[in-house]
């Protein structure tokens, strides 16, 4: 009988403990899957215990800014996850504000007209002026100039550039049409670890459908979007526009190589 007793509470101890080995070996597989950016655990798949250890580290298209809150500040920043960025010249952004014929308040010569990026991003320029060449000239906090574009003409863009934190911030002017095409580039001290590239861009509500269309065909993704009412004296600007925020993993100079065509289809003049 005693044997019988020994035997039983050596098997009861063995399961136990194999329990516990069990349940170690499950919390350290699911922790892992969960700090995969492509695997995410739902709670409801857990039990309470498990719940404790479910975290996502999904990336997020709301780390980048809304295509509302870029229209409304004129400033676009940017998180880590960008490796890139295009910056959009839209038509008749040779023109003072006060002609009436810019297409948006706050991005008037440059969209964004305020560009905040991490150190290591890649910055180019993209034109849709038609029947302007413009010359980008970005200049240092000192006023020296450490980058002269390439002149660009519609619907093509410039050379690509990286820029150092230690110029930051710098200015962006037009060797032609300054005043009044004036921005800004903010390089931060945080580092660029991603691999998208993105961008805002000027489309007629009325061609939208076509607009998003063209993106999704040319490896695009549309953030966000904002549709507003343009009071212009050019008919071609005049009404309704939409301020799309795209993102691509393509780098910087393939990606204005596919917005050329998106470019051209635009009526704008």
């Amino acid at each position: 009988m005693r044997i019988l007793c020994f035997i039983y509470s050596l098997l009861t101890v063995s399961v136990l403990i194999l329990g516990n080995q069990s349940w170690t070996i499950y919390a350290q597989v699911s922790t892992i899957e969960n700090n995969s950016p492509r695997y995410m655990t739902t709670a409801s798949n857990l039990s309470t215990d498990q719940t404790d250890i479910s975290t996502t580290n999904v990336p997020s298209p709301n780390s980048i800014p809304t295509a509302q809150s870029i229209f409304d500040s004129g400033t676009m920043t940017l998180p880590p996850s960008v490796s890139g960025v295009i910056i959009f010249i839209p038509d008749e952004a040779h023109h003072p504000p006060t002609d009436q014929k810019t297409i948006s308040p706050k991005n008037p010569n440059y969209l964004p007209n305020t560009l905040e990026i991490p150190e290591g991003t890649e910055v180019g320029f993209v034109h849709d002026d038609p029947n302007h060449i413009h010359v980008g000239i970005v200049k240092d906090k000192d006023g020296t100039t450490v980058w002269t574009t390439i002149p660009v003409k519609f619907p093509d863009g410039s050379d690509p550039k990286t820029l150092s934190v230690s110029g930051s911030p710098y200015g962006i002017s037009d060797k032609q049409y300054s005043p009044p095409m004036e921005g800004k580039i903010v390089v931060t001290s945080e580092k660029s670890t991603g691999v998208l590239t993105v961008g805002g861009f000027f489309c007629p509500t009325k061609q939208l459908p076509d607009c998003k269309s063209q993106f999704s065909k040319a490896g695009f993704q549309i953030l966000s979007e904002h549709n507003f009412d343009t009071k212009s004296v050019q008919k071609d600007i005049n009404g309704p526009n939409t301020l799309l925020i795209y993102s691509t993993t393509l780098p910087v100079k393939d990606a204005i190589t596919s917005l050329g065509p998106i470019i051209k289809l635009l009526p704008y003049k």
